[in-house]
């Protein structure tokens, strides 16, 4: 079977720029060791490499051999120590599995992370994107969402996604029972992706059980 990942079709210019705020975002804390949760086409890590001053530990799992991970597993159950990373990455990963191991999964990353979470998910729904530029401003763009946005997923691929049969009030409250959320935003091109800037929380493990 052929590597979908590997495609020019799959990795559009939306998708590249998700890729280069994963790099960028892990870049900010100069991490030692990396860990990517969904290797894909293997371009976040190159982008890691290629931009970094210093050279990064970066590891790599996927539950799918054929994208030739450095390990073969699954997020719920990731065979490294505790803290073993300064950044993880976990991006268009966990709406692949049913909402119900959402919490285990971040659990399970919070566990292994030391400091941040960069993490991804698909936001379903229909807007309008206005982009405008008045000088000496930078450009900016305006996303406005269609307040009648069908509710339900109609993803071949994905168990849920934020809008559709998950709200993203119930994503934000089960990401604050492990990390601190210190900011979300849109992919600007790719508006179908979400992006969660964690850090890992000071909570209990009892607390993180809940």
């Amino acid at each position: 079977m052929a590597n979908q990942y590997s495609r020019l079709s799959y990795n559009s210019k939306g998708r590249v720029l998700s890729f280069w705020y994963q790099a960028s975002e892990a870049l900010e804390l100069q991490p030692e060791k990396v860990l990517v949760v969904g290797k894909g086409s293997g371009i976040t890590e190159g982008l890691i490499q290629s931009m970094s001053p210093k050279k990064i530990r970066i590891y790599t799992l996927d539950i799918d051999k054929i994208v030739a991970p450095d390990i073969v597993g699954t997020v719920t159950m990731l065979p490294f120590k505790d803290d073993s990373f300064d950044v993880s990455i976990c991006c268009q990963v966990l709406e692949h599995m049913p909402f119900d191991r959402f919490g285990p999964a971040l659990q399970e990353l919070r566990r292994v992370t030391s400091t941040r979470l960069v993490m991804s998910l698909p936001h379903g729904r229909k807007f309008v994107k206005l982009a405008f530029r008045i000088p000496p401003m930078r450009e900016r763009t305006l996303i406005i969402k269609n307040p009648f946005n069908r509710k339900v997923n109609t993803s071949r691929h994905h168990c849920w996604e934020i809008n559709r049969t998950v709200t993203r009030k119930q994503v934000t409250n089960e990401i604050r029972k492990y990390f601190d959320l210190e900011r979300e935003y849109l992919n600007e091109m790719n508006c179908y992706h979400r992006f969660y800037i964690l850090r890992k929380a000071n909570v209990t493990g009892e607390t993180a059980r809940q």
